[in-house]
């Protein structure tokens, strides 16, 4: 029997309700109560089974599952007024290594208060965009405690890099003191070793090693860049002349190994299923089959790859082999904004069609839902899920068989009406 007497029972309606599996209810209606939607049916059906609920009916409009964010930055939030104040500018002429280069020292000058003012815009920009599930890495350890107060959800990476052995000695015992405390309210803790090029072999295999036993949820940048596949293949190039010299590890600079960057993860044990990848774009035949068979999921993040100019993934193979994908957003030092939208619409346009509108809908919601472990909660309006979805007003004239051509519109993110989590909603009315 439905709770019709209970005051916290509210109904909420408008002219679709979508689903990520791509069905769609003309007039369908949600029931939520305390926060959990407890049927998905006709306006009519539920208002007959629950005589008393209130009533939210949102007219021209869709009522969708919230977005996905599977890997982000909130961080670097700020980082277009920081380069600014730092005086440093970023030209077409820059190559990946120049850009990382160029984000180490702006990140360098950070003080705390513009890191915790990033995250907390970060967040606020998540929100308004309808993200409320984030994998999310963090290099300022110190900063955990801003994940306590929000909306949001999802997992909190923390960064570790390194290749001096006495530094990465020190830097395994303060991230295991870290991940001792207590969790950040809403976050998950897991781990994130930065990527091959970044982190020696043997610090590399430790936290892959120590997150298999302790069971966390681990993420690493993979065959990002061209200059990646040749430091790892070859132990030379840009990386190497560039950024091993600025950061002073020139007499940390490994030896060749022949492999390419997804082998070489694999020999260090990274290929296994809780470790989230990320970006993917520089990969052979044999990395997407060495993917597939290790059961490994990929994030990708198409605006940040145009920008840095690393190439484009190979999406149709990854989908055929089996690799199951998500979408990110990576972070503002590679990316314009943080908005899923966005990403949908320059993602069906980048892949030349390679990822028709449903499926790129799916991938952010239900697929990097089930990617980062929260899919018994988020990623649908499935009745027993959180009370958690974005509505999107219409405008005329869109068919029931446009509307997923209609979200992967460059302007459809600014026609979000409410964004409800757990049945609250979360935009005043000057975020409207």
């Amino acid at each position: 029997m439905l709770p019709s007497g209970s005051p916290s029972v509210t109904i909420y309606t408008a002219r679709y309700l979508v689903s990520s599996s791509g069905n769609v209810i003309d007039g369908g209606a949600l029931l939520v109560d305390q926060g959990r939607i407890l049927r998905v049916d006709s306006l009519a059906r539920l208002v007959a089974e629950a005589l008393s609920a209130e009533i939210r009916d949102y007219g021209h409009a869709a009522i969708l599952p919230t977005f996905v964010n599977a890997h982000t930055h909130l961080e670097l939030s700020l980082f277009s007024d920081w380069a600014r104040a730092c005086n440093i500018s970023f030209s077409e002429e820059d190559s990946f290594v120049d850009w990382m280069i160029k984000l180490v020292r702006i990140k360098r000058q950070l003080e705390p208060h513009q890191v915790s003012a990033a995250i907390d815009h970060g967040m606020a920009l998540s929100l308004r965009a309808g993200t409320l599930l984030v994998g999310d890495v963090l290099s300022y350890l110190d900063q955990r405690s801003h994940y306590r107060q929000t909306s949001l959800e999802g997992i909190c990476y923390l960064e570790t890099l390194g290749r001096n052995p006495e530094l990465t000695a020190k830097a395994a015992q303060r991230m295991q003191k870290e991940l001792a405390q207590d969790q950040p309210g809403p976050f998950t803790a897991g781990v994130s070793p930065h990527s091959p090029y970044t982190i020696s072999a043997d610090y590399l295999a430790h936290n892959f090693s120590w997150c298999r036993s302790k069971g966390l949820k681990c993420t690493t940048h993979i065959a990002e860049a061209g200059c990646e596949v040749d430091f790892v293949h070859d132990g030379a190039g840009e990386l190497v002349d560039k950024l091993y010299s600025f950061v002073g590890w020139n007499e940390f600079v490994p030896k060749g190994t022949g492999l390419s960057p997804v082998a070489y993860l694999d020999k260090q044990g990274g290929l296994f299923p809780d470790n989230l990848l990320v970006h993917g774009v520089q990969l052979s035949d044999a990395d997407i089959q060495l993917l597939a068979d290790r059961n490994m999921s990929l994030a990708l993040c198409p605006r940040s790859n145009d920008l840095l100019k690393v190439g484009v993934a190979p999406v149709e193979k990854l989908r055929k082999a089996g690799v199951r994908l998500a979408l990110g957003t990576d972070g503002l030092s590679s990316n314009s904004s943080l908005s899923l939208w966005d990403e949908m619409a320059f993602a069906h346009r980048w892949f030349e069609g390679k990822l028709d509108p449903l499926t790129l809908f799916s991938m952010a919601t239900q697929q990097g839902a089930d990617i980062l472990g929260y899919g018994e909660r988020f990623g649908s309006l499935d009745e027993g899920k959180s009370a958690s979805f974005q509505v999107v007003n219409l405008p005329q004239g869109v068919a029931t068989n446009e509307l997923f051509d209609y979200f992967v519109d460059p302007a459809c993110d600014k026609q979000i009406e409410q964004v409800y989590h757990r049945g609250q909603a979360l935009l005043s009315p000057v975020e409207k």
